[in-house]
């Protein structure tokens, strides 16, 4: 699956717009040359993020696989920093291991620059990621940002200087009516000056520094210290005042903070907060107001600044033009677009500055009750626009506004637990199961359940526990031993009973089923699936439905009924096609497929999978993808062609990889060890399970599959070369592992065919086998295992083209007579 390049926040013409820092970042590309680490610190404001982005920029050519830029400012937390980082690389993580195994085998086998933004509310674990990732991750560098360092060994420390300042010839004074003029030969020297002209430029298109106006603007440079966040709110305000006006404003500001009890403060924060109270000053009352709202969110878009946002001094159809306003003025910034719908985001300076002001109007607890309300009231359409007939596009859209959403979400469901709103917590949680189902988030998403449902769990109302339960079974199903996933699911159950909720009802019941499934008891599922599916007929949902149907068609399956499997598959696959939902589309052609692979009928299930696969990797849905490419990989086995299967089994380690799940690169593992089998390469194959023997039992996971692999490779090359090459790979680095599995072996040259093209002992299999002698039989006379039979068998059919042991009748006589 491929990623983009880079997710760097900067649209090209903020690239272009970039003023200063020339020399360091001339500097920083050389030390990144031969630095694994390096950390830009400084004050807030100073420019480290805007600088580390730029250098990003510059040096990406350098890194195979681009730049991976992370936003840690909400992260106070370890396990909230972890999931920041794990989230952005799309590293799966489950409860078998940590997260930061899941960040590592995300990052071993990448060639990029990961740059971890605004750090410093998480120092203790970002630094103890940084090393592991420079202990584990050869071909990953590190780019920091935070206020103070890491204080990781190998990290290169580098202080962000502010702007390039003017010096005053002779000391001045701030009131004097005429500050000492820059020489003209002087005004692009200053990376401060020309900053505040560049902005101040596009502030107000007529503006230009002249002699008059150039002392103010090196004066208002040098008393915000030359820290660019500060100049760009000065800049901004030339629309409405002159630079001798802004001058002045700015000091009486200085002078009010340090007055008023702030001087523990390091000066460059007292600075920085002079600044953007006298910002704040100098806008309308309308802006003001938004601007404290507006902190509320992490990220938003138009619409819900206008619901949650207007009211009390701020109409609805003013919050497009004020969005302008505060966008001209610095204070809010364009955050990204998703299909076609701008979002935005304050810094992090200004939207605290905004939270404690929001604070002080006591429109706190409000503005959060709005938003709330907002925001079930969209979840909850979104969840029921999923259950109805929907374009695939927009189900993809919808996707990815919840992609981009999710840390609004989690921080919406603490705010509605820390007032006592449970049943409101319940509700978001509820209403993203089709988002958590589809993304695979079972590990994020049941984590945020537990929560919720310990939290008052007598006074929640019994539909919505119901609900929350079930999907909680939902979510552990992948997760959890079955006797957890059972109580759980038996639970919900009960809770669905007592309320007569049939969607709670088919969905613990659709769990148990898969349960009992996996214990190998396909009866009891059969009959669970079908309670499941009456209860599913009274509720429209077909999520639940969908997923009923394909426990049926397993129980089906292992009852020895295809053709009954095959009907529920289809069933499932109309509904889906009626709602344009190809998630469950393509799940139900999965299903085909592997039933056509059982029946040998390669080329129909090929076709089946490819389709799936197409599907699962538009969305973006790794372990999904894995699957579905390993099974793929497989059926070219299957049909003798080995060549066929490196791709799609290559495909799936890469993605297993990239997801950071250990389970799925073992499983990926065995099945190269199969391709190496029929690629006659023994032991590389014991080299592949050996690994995937490791991961299973770091993980408590054991698989008949190793086992199996291994018996197999010693019946072709003994116990002692088997052990020798078993244990060959285990202690290198994952990443080298994969490299190794990816390097497959020259393709061997074709094949003689036909009887000539027979070895002696396939000869003398193929003439006991012309005689009727079974495997067992022909395995017995020449003393060999049956399985090294059964090997010869396919080889000799394979190279005289035939498919069964009566075509071989007559063939030692026709190869006589020719």
């Amino acid at each position: 699956m491929s990623h983009p390049r880079h997710n760097l926040p900067l649209s090209a013409g903020e690239f272009i717009r970039f003023v200063g820092r020339e020399r360091d970042i001339v500097d920083l590309s050389r030390l990144l040359n031969t630095a694994r680490m390096v950390t830009l610190t400084g004050t807030g404001g100073i420019g480290k993020t805007r600088l580390a982005l730029h250098l990003a920029e510059r040096v990406m050519r350098r890194f195979p696989d681009g730049v991976r830029f992370i936003d840690l400012s909400e992260s106070s937390t370890h396990d909230q920093a972890l999931r920041t980082v794990a989230k952005s690389l799309q590293a799966v993580e489950d409860d078998e291991r940590t997260m930061t195994d899941a960040i590592i085998t995300s990052l071993r086998t990448r060639d990029l620059l990961l740059l971890l933004d605004t750090c410093e509310h998480a120092v203790g674990p970002m630094a103890r990621l940084c090393q592991a990732v420079l202990r584990d991750c050869p071909r990953v560098r590190i780019l920091v940002t935070s206020r103070q360092p890491l204080h990781v060994p190998q990290e290169s420390i580098w202080r962000v200087p502010p702007l390039s300042l003017p010096a005053r010839a002779t000391p001045t004074d701030p009131y004097a009516a005429d500050p000492a003029p820059i020489p003209r030969r002087d005004t692009q020297r200053y990376e401060s000056v020309r900053l505040f002209v560049t902005r101040a430029h596009a502030a107000r298109a007529g503006f230009e520094m002249t002699r008059e106006n150039s002392g103010y603007i090196a004066e208002i440079c040098r008393m915000l210290d030359g820290m660019p966040l500060a100049i760009e709110l000065a800049a901004a305000r030339v629309r409405v005042l002159s630079v001798q006006q802004i001058l002045r404003r700015l000091d009486d500001r200085f002078q009010l903070l340090t007055s008023d009890g702030s001087g523990d403060l390091p000066p460059r924060q007292r600075t920085l907060r002079a600044v953007l109270e006298w910002s704040h000053d100098l806008l309308t009352e309308p802006e003001r107001l938004l601007l404290h709202r507006l902190s509320v969110f992490s990220t938003w878009y138009l619409e819900a600044a206008e619901d949650v946002c207007s009211g009390e001094g701020v109409d609805a159809s003013d919050i497009l033009p004020l969005h302008f306003s505060l966008l001209d003025k610095s204070l809010v910034v364009v955050d990204t677009e998703i299909d076609g719908t701008a979002h935005y985001r304050l810094t992090e300076t200004v939207r605290a500055y905004a939270a404690e002001r929001l604070a002080e109007d006591g429109d706190l607890d409000a503005r959060w009750e709005r938003y709330l309300r907002f925001s079930v009231t969209r979840l909850e359409e979104g969840a029921k626009s999923f259950r109805a007939p929907l374009a695939w596009s927009e189900r993809l859209s919808y996707l990815r506004l919840l992609d981009h959403h999710r840390e609004n979400h989690s921080r919406m469901v603490e705010w509605a637990l820390s007032q006592g709103r449970v049943d409101d917590a319940l509700r978001v949680c509820v209403a993203l199961r089709p988002y958590w189902m589809v993304r695979d988030l079972a590990s994020e998403g049941s984590r945020v359940l537990e929560r919720v449902l310990a939290a008052d769990p007598d006074d929640q109302s019994p539909s919505l526990r119901a609900r929350a339960l079930a999907l909680q079974a939902e979510l552990r199903l992948e997760l959890d031993p079955a006797p957890r996933v059972s109580t759980l699911a038996r639970c919900a159950l009960e809770a669905a009973r007592a309320c007569r909720d049939a969607g709670a009802a088919a969905s613990a019941l659709t769990t148990t089923a898969s349960l009992a499934l996996r214990s190998g008891r396909p009866d009891e599922a059969l009959e669970h699936a079908e309670r499941a599916g009456r209860w599913a007929e009274r509720v429209d949902d077909p999520i639940t439905e969908g997923t009923t149907l394909g426990v049926l068609a397993q129980a089906a399956r292992r009852g020895g009924e295809p053709d009954r499997a095959v009907a529920h598959l289809e069933h499932g696959i109309t509904l889906a096609e009626g709602l344009g939902d190809r998630w469950s589309v393509a799940r139900g052609l999965h299903g085909l497929g592997s039933i056509a692979a059982e029946r040998r009928d390669l080329a129909r299930a090929r076709d089946l999978f490819t389709e799936a696969l197409a599907v699962f990797g538009e969305l973006e849905a790794a372990p999904a993808t894995a699957r579905c490419a390993r099974d793929l990989g497989r059926l070219f086995l299957a049909g003798g062609e080995p060549l066929k299967a490196r791709e799609p089994l290559s495909t799936c380690l890469r993605v297993s990889f990239t997801s950071g799940r250990r389970i799925a690169v073992a499983r990926a593992l065995e099945a190269l060890a199969e391709l190496a089998l029929a690629e006659d390469e023994a032991e590389r194959a014991a080299a592949l399970a050996g690994v995937a023997a490791g991961l299973r039992t770091s993980l408590d996971r054991p698989s008949a599959e190793t086992l199996r692999l291994r018996s197999c490779v010693e019946r072709l090359v003994g116990g002692a070369r088997t052990s020798e090459a078993w244990n060959a790979w285990r202690s290198l680095p994952l990443e080298q592992v994969r490299d190794r599995a990816l390097a497959f072996p020259r393709p061997p040259a074709p094949r003689a065919s036909g009887p000539e093209s027979l070895t002696p002992r396939e000869r003398e299999i193929a003439e006991l086998a012309e005689r009727g002698l079974s495997n067992r039989e022909i395995a017995e006379r020449l003393t060999i295992s049956q399985a090294t039979a059964a090997r010869h068998i396919a080889n000799i059919f394979r190279k005289l083209s035939i498919s069964s042991r009566t075509q071989l009748t007559g063939w030692a006589a026709s190869r006589d007579g020719g």
